[in-house]
Formats: structure tokens, sequence, C-alpha cells
């Protein structure tokens, strides 16, 4: 008996370039030995109601967008008591989730992938009650993803995420949080947050040093304090970007679990769609939550 798959895509994702390949990939899935039911989403949040009404009567789940429709697909999966092996086809414009898991940009390779792989173990973020798949961060460059227009993301690519964040910099308003790292307290002014499961943010590689691994159940975890010279602005964003870090400023570490309480609400985004404002929130490293289907040269550190 052929295995049931569904197929959901963000039509107006990235480029389109999954459209271009629609039917290719389609005759993939079929060449396989998939029976394919296809489903284009009209508005945000479709993915996810789709998967939650549907997605427990397929074998195979093929998620085709951005990391904000991954991330819902991800979070409707979680709340299913039948999974199915859960595929990605990257077709946002930076899609850092599947280049952190080794899946490829070109959409018939990822398909390729998907027709052959084996599931494997994944670490999933827990936001409150909420879940995501790669980051979740307050600050400076967080709402980037969601304020920038689409077709400047699709003309600059990662570039329009990293421009306009360091347009930012000057005017950005720091908030008073104390940051309870497991056992470890850092408190300060901070003007940037990350708790990251991957290896790059809105295109920017995160520090090699740290080991990024996202299945050993730990965060990777930024806080950059307020610059107040135009001297720690160039050492903040040099240290961000060159792979070395030049700052007192800025605080790296691991850690499993992370309690933020600020002196007021700030906005948190999550997987680069807005999170809610929160002026405390735990969030936790659920270890090997779940499954995804990834190519066996993937690799996590």
């Amino acid at each position: 008996m052929k295995k049931k798959l569904l197929l959901i895509f963000n039509p107006k994702s990235g480029v389109q370039k999954f459209s271009q390949y629609f039917f290719e990939v389609v005759d993939k899935f079929t060449a396989a030995g998939f029976l394919v039911t296809t489903y284009p989403t009209q508005s945000p949040g479709e993915a996810g109601e789709m998967i939650a009404h549907h997605a427990g009567e397929y074998d195979y789940l093929v998620c085709s967008g951005g990391d904000g429709t991954i991330s819902q697909a991800i979070t409707a999966l979680l709340a299913l008591e039948k999974r199915p092996a859960f595929g990605i086809i990257p077709s946002g414009t930076v899609n850092d989730f599947a280049v952190s898991l080794g899946i490829p940009r070109d959409v018939l390779l990822a398909a390729d992938i998907i027709t052959t792989a084996t599931p494997r173990p994944l670490d999933i973020g827990r936001f409150g009650s909420k879940h995501f798949s790669y980051v979740a961060a307050f600050g400076i460059f967080t709402d980037v993803s969601y304020s920038t227009p689409q077709n400047t993301k699709n003309l600059l690519g990662k570039l329009a995420y990293f421009l306009e964040g360091i347009k930012r910099f000057g005017s950005a308003k720091p908030a008073h949080c104390e940051v309870l790292l497991d056992d470890e307290p850092v408190s300060g002014e901070f003007v940037l947050g990350i708790i990251a499961n991957t290896h790059s943010i809105a295109g920017i590689k995160l520090h090699t040093e740290m080991g990024v691994r996202m299945d050993d159940g730990l965060f990777e975890v930024i806080l950059v304090k307020e610059p107040h010279t135009l001297k720690d602005r160039q050492e903040i964003i040099s240290s961000l970007l060159a792979q070395e870090i030049k700052t007192s400023l800025l605080t790296i570490r691991k850690a499993k679990k992370i309690t933020v309480t600020a002196s007021t609400a700030i906005a948190w985004t999550l997987d680069g769609d807005f999170g809610g404002e929160y002026a405390q929130i735990t969030i936790e490293n659920l270890h090997h939550a779940m499954e995804l289907l990834m190519p066996s040269y993937s690799v996590f550190s």
C-alpha cells in the first residue's frame, strides 16, 4: 500500500521558487511510492491549522516555506498524538533552521532527501506555553523579519535583515533584565537577547566557539548590553560578525533553562514571528522532542 504524504506549501514565501518546481516535486514523491495530497496555504497561520486537523491522517508531512511556516508546522505537530514523519523544503528568504540542519536550499535536492532520509531526533524550545524551532529573542534585530517588507526581503535576501537591524542600533532602547541561565544569574541593560538552537540567525552565523549542536539539550544564549559610545557599537557588531568576542558588553553562554525577568514587558520574536510581550518568561529546551527527515550527511556541530 502506498504511503500517504501531505505537502503543505506557502506560495508567497521568499521569491516563490517552490511554485516553479511544484510539479517536479510532486512527481518525485509519486515516483518514490507516495500518494500525494497538496495544499497551498492562503493566509498566515493556516499551515498550523491544516496540520492540527489533518496531518494525523498521513504517514508523511512535508512543508515548504520560510522559518515562520516551519515553526507553525512544528508547533502543530507537537500537539498531535500520532505524528507523521516530517520533512522540510526551504523556500523562505533566509531559512536559518533548514540551513543549520544541512537541508539544501535547492528545492529538488531537498525533495530527494525526503524520499530517502531517516528521521533523526531534534531539540525544540518551549517559551511559556508556546513552542519555537530555533530562536526566541528580544531587542534590536528581532522584529526585522516581520517588519521588513517582503519585496525588500526578496531583493536583498538575508542582507535586508541585517541592514534593517543596523539602522536601529543607535536608537535602541535597552531593557533592564535579570536573567537566570540554569543556576547562573546575569543582569544588565540589554539591547539584544537571543536564545537559539541554530547555527545562524538572519543569515549571521553564531560563534563557532559555542560548539553549536541542535540535539544536545542546550540553547546557545547571547546577551548584548547597551552600548554607550560609537566604539562600543562597532565592537558589538564586529563581535557578532567576526566570530571573535571583542567586547565585555557581549555575554555568551549555554543553558537548558532560561528565565528572563524585565522591569517592564518586552516584545519577543519566536522564529521570526511576533511572540508577544512579557515581563517574565521561562524558556526551556525540550531535548529530542521531535524527529525530522534530514540528510545522512547532516551534522549538528
